[in-house]
């Protein structure tokens, strides 16, 4: 009797041991699934080609939108551009801090017409800018003034509406000035300035410029590899939901690499989400987030933030944070929107047409000629611009070629 106990005793602990087992391989696979997990390289191609084709997709749905963005951009100088910034923008009162902080709180009101290039931009100050020690909180005061301008660009020119006579912050007299739009072929970089909407869905280079260049190094060499340091995708499945984990390293000069960090996940669509650049010794450089609100089955940011971090601990040195409300998608906007006529001149305004090299005076919602030519300051300011335009873009083009140089360097040297 007793061994037949003994025996069932045995045979209960052996059932218990081989329950608890599974139950621990169970565990270990469902925390598994919750981990990023290595893509194996014959997918990586893939998964980073299905990526660039949702997200071009949503891009390429954007036909029109409007809203606005609410910004608030703050900048911390040090050494000797904080002293100069002590004693050019603010009251200058008492020592001069070791760091100063410049906050801006601004609004864009906006229109864009994405099939036909055209892009309508209301920017103004929600008040002036603030100036700080942050070391010590003590506010430094402002010489500044409420900014407010208009632009539109189009892609045969610009117009830019800026305060001509202040008092105060009250705006007396306007002044437009219309230029002609540089080609992309001309001048890649001389687009720059527009505010197309559209671009903060990028958080950087679009990945379907940035993807396909990947796979055609990959197809040519096997693998995508910088002095060793190998391009990483990763993948990690909580639920229904997919995320890709893409780490892309890059050389900013010989010895000195960045490592692009993105992380995208099916429930945006595989839009970015958040994107982190680290320097070679781990720390941050820059890092951007992106949430986004759903219109119609397409993804637009709602709210975005980007740092920058320099210095041999990585300190912030600048960051902005965008917050997009009203926003409407695909609906007609009136042709009027791009034109002059949009700009809030008032009877009395100027309009200067650096193309005709022409003056007009606004009046009753049309432009009157004016007898006189524009100045001799905008005719030398229109001379420069004709004269320039391949050098503007040189000199774009160097520092977009030297600026991750630049700021690694002044970033090592703290």
């Amino acid at each position: 009797m007793k061994k037949r106990i003994l025996n069932k005793t045995k045979y209960c602990i052996v059932v218990l041991l081989t329950l608890l087992n599974f139950a621990v391989v169970e565990g270990s696979e469902n925390n598994t699934e919750n981990t990023f997990q290595p893509v194996s390289p014959d997918q990586m191609p893939g998964v980073l080609t299905m990526i660039s084709n949702k997200t071009q997709s949503n891009y390429d749905k954007i036909k029109t939108w409007q809203g606005k963005v609410d910004a608030t951009v703050t900048i911390i100088y040090e050494g000797d551009k904080a002293e100069s910034v002590f004693k050019n923008m603010t009251d200058g009162i008492g020592k001069t801090p070791k760091k100063v902080k410049k906050r801006r709180e601004s609004t864009v009101e906006f229109a864009a017409n994405c099939e036909i290039g055209s892009f309508f931009a209301n920017k103004f100050s929600r008040n002036a800018l603030r100036y700080t020690d942050p070391n010590s909180g003590r506010a430094l005061g402002t010489k500044s003034v409420v900014g407010h301008n208009m632009s539109i660009d189009t892609t045969e020119y610009k117009i830019s509406c800026l305060a001509s006579t202040k008092i105060g912050d009250s705006i007396v007299a306007r002044t437009a000035i219309k230029e002609e739009r540089v080609s992309q072929e001309e001048c890649p970089t001389c687009g720059d300035d527009i505010f197309d909407p559209r671009s903060f869905l990028l958080a950087g280079r679009p990945v379907w410029e940035t993807f396909p260049f990947i796979l055609q190094y990959i197809q040519k060499h096997g693998e995508y590899s910088i002095d060793g340091h190998s391009l990483h995708v990763e993948k990690r499945v909580d639920g229904t939901t997919t995320e890709y984990r893409i780490e892309i390293p890059g050389m900013v000069s010989p010895g000195q690499y960045l490592f692009e960090t993105m992380l995208l996940s099916s429930e945006k669509d595989y839009n970015i989400t958040l994107l982190e650049i680290r320097r070679t010794d781990g720390e941050l450089f820059q890092k951007r987030t992106v949430d986004y609100e759903v219109i119609d089955g397409i993804y637009l940011p709602k709210r975005t933030t980007k740092q920058n971090f320099k210095g041999e601990i990585a300190a912030l040195s600048y960051e902005r944070e965008c917050i997009f409300t009203n926003l409407k998608l695909n609906q007609s906007i009136p042709e009027e929107t791009f034109t002059y006529k949009n700009l809030g001149l008032e009877n009395g305004d100027k309009f200067i047409d650096k193309i005709l090299n022409k003056e007009y005076i606004y009046q009753d919602g049309e432009l009157t000629p004016t007898n006189s030519s524009p100045s001799s300051y905008m005719l030398k300011q229109t001379n420069l611009t004709a004269n320039s335009k391949c050098g503007r873009c040189r000199k774009m083009k160097w520092q977009r070629i030297v600026i991750l140089a630049s700021r690694w360097l002044e970033s090592s040297q703290g």
